[in-house]
């Protein structure tokens, strides 16, 4: 029996850092896609507020507000999401991304019908931009991590 442990715990010790490694590296890309997804709505608040401020009023103005506010909202649903469960990447951020961005079209349409003066086809033609802009890093995101994988 002790011959038996000294010949099979160095392999389980051994199994177990190849685990553990394998947890950091895809923590690594998770937090490296993280920071890239928040890279990229801190552009959109830049660009949202210089619009604002020099009074620039065009469809892509909403479609900012739609990719600021939806990006936030999934990413900080995806990214947890992802790393503490066995989703798909890809499936995890569609399936976020789609009832993120209808929920908010929703809470729009409601809102700009009490309200009033509210421009239905600008506002689903920014959550579609939004879903298609998000849903397309997220793709890559993947693609990536997937080419990453296969090499390495």
């Amino acid at each position: 029996m002790i011959l038996d442990v000294i010949r099979t715990a160095p392999l389980e010790r051994w199994e177990a850092l190849g685990r553990r490694y394998k947890t950091m590296k895809n923590l690594k890309s998770n937090v490296l896609g993280l920071l890239g997804c928040v890279a990229i709505i801190a552009v959109a608040f830049f660009v949202f507020e210089y619009g604002k401020r020099h009074e620039v009023r065009t469809i892509w103005m909403f479609a900012l507000d739609a990719i600021v506010t939806a990006g936030v909202v999934s990413n900080l649903i995806i990214f947890p999401l992802v790393m503490l469960t066995r989703f798909s990447t890809f499936r995890a951020a569609l399936w976020t991304l789609a009832v993120v961005n209808g929920a908010l079209f929703g809470i729009s349409a409601l809102l700009g019908a009490l309200v009033g003066g509210f421009n239905l086809p600008s506002v689903l033609f920014s959550y579609l931009v939004s879903f298609a802009f998000w849903l397309t890093i997220h793709w890559l995101l993947s693609q990536m991590r997937t080419m990453r994988l296969q090499s390495g």
